[in-house]
C-alpha cells in the first residue's frame, strides 16, 4: 500500500545530491467504517490513502491528487454515518509546509476536498480529525497548538482552545460526552459534555 519508488523532495534543496533515498512506506493511518466491517481506510508515511470494501482482499488506490511523496497520513477517520464519507489528516513537515491540511471525501474516494476554512495558515500542521460518533457532520481537529471544531463536516472550522495552553495536540477521542485530547509535553485535557 506504500510507493514503489521514492525521489528526493525538493525541500532538500542544495543537499538533494547527498540524499539516497530508500523505500520505506509504512502504513500510518488505519480506519475501519463503523457501518460496514469490510470498510477499511489506509493511509500512508509516504502520502498514499487506499480503501478497502472487501475486508482487506484487494485495495483501491483513493490517494486525494494533491498528496505527494513525503507527506504523511497521520490520521484517517471513517464517518460513523456515511460508509463512503472519510477525512484525513495530512502532515507534511517533511516538505517544509507548515500549514493544515484536512482533505475529506464523501464518494469513498472518488474526489477530495481540502477543508480547511477558517484555520489560520501559519496554526502549523493538523495531527488529528475525528468525527463526533453521535452528531454528523460535527468534528474535532488537533493542530500544532490547539483543538478547533467545525460544525458542517469541515467546511468551516472555529478555535475550541478555550482555556487549554498552546501545544501540539496529537490525538483526539471522543468518550461518553467528552472530547479527550492527547497532547505532546502538557498530558491530556477533557472537555466536559
Amino acid at each position: 500500500l506504500s510507493r514503489a519508488t521514492w525521489t528526493v523532495p525538493e525541500s532538500a534543496g542544495k543537499y538533494a545530491p547527498t540524499v539516497t533515498v530508500n523505500a520505506q512506506g509504512a502504513i500510518t493511518a488505519l480506519s475501519a467504517s463503523p457501518l460496514d466491517v469490510n470498510v477499511i481506510w489506509a493511509g500512508t508515511d509516504d502520502g498514499l490513502v487506499h480503501v478497502t470494501r472487501d475486508g482487506g482482499k484487494s485495495w483501491q488506490d483513493v490517494t486525494p491528487p494533491a498528496l505527494v511523496p513525503w507527506a504523511k497520513v497521520s490520521l484517517l477517520e471513517a464517518s460513523h454515518f456515511d460508509r463512503d464519507t472519510a477525512w484525513a489528516a495530512v502532515n507534511t513537515f517533511r516538505l517544509d509546509d507548515t500549514r493544515p491540511h484536512v482533505y475529506r471525501t464523501r464518494d469513498g474516494g472518488k474526489s477530495w476536498a481540502h477543508v480547511t476554512a477558517g484555520i489560520p495558515q501559519n496554526e502549523g500542521i493538523v495531527n488529528a480529525v475525528r468525527e463526533d460518533p453521535k452528531r454528523r457532520d460535527l468534528l474535532y481537529a488537533g493542530t500544532e497548538r490547539q483543538v478547533w471544531v467545525s460544525f458542517d463536516g469541515g467546511d468551516r472550522w472555529q478555535s475550541l482552545r478555550l482555556n487549554m495552553p498552546a501545544t501540539s495536540v496529537r490525538d483526539l477521542v471522543v468518550k461518553d460526552d467528552d472530547l479527550v485530547a492527547g497532547t505532546h509535553g502538557r498530558g491530556f485535557w477533557i472537555l466536559d459534555n
